[in-house]
């Protein structure tokens, strides 16, 4: 398959997860790198750790448009190219955020310290539970 038949499923892909109102809803900024692999500079995939300073928008450090008031460190662990967690640790974290991936597919966000969880299945969204710390406090089941 060619690189543009590559690029032209991907956008398919990408837009019909975009017109889901739960995608919408989410708290990951992150989810656009499903289905990504990433390289380093020698084109060789992405393997462990890889950490970098980025803002609230996910704009990386010395990028154009980089808020500097936002800014907080943001922790990837990769496995072949793709975002991937192993041993319970997140594939993408910072303060209060934490993102749960297999194989570069999103599986689970925790956000905003915990009240708010997401499951995901096949590249999308099937449930988002808000206000859990309240629902937490009054005992119900969640």
């Amino acid at each position: 398959m060619n690189e543009q038949m590559k690029l032209e499923a991907y956008n398919a892909i990408r837009a019909k997860a975009e017109a889901n109102p739960l995608y919408q809803k989410s708290k990951s900024l992150h989810k656009k790198f499903q289905y990504l692999r990433f390289f380093d500079d020698a084109n060789r995939p992405l393997n462990g750790q890889q950490i970098r300073r980025e803002d609230k928008n996910s704009i990386p450090e010395g990028a154009e448009g980089f808020d500097e008031k936002t800014a907080r460190i943001v922790i990837y662990n990769f496995v072949d190219g793709l975002l991937h967690s192993e041993n319970d640790e997140p594939a993408v974290q910072y303060p209060n955020h934490w993102e749960f991936w297999n194989q570069g597919l999103l599986q689970k966000v925790v956000a905003d310290g915990g009240d708010t969880e997401e499951y995901w299945k096949n590249g999308l969204p099937i449930r988002i539970e808000t206000n859990l710390a309240q629902r937490r406090r009054n005992d119900e089941e969640i």
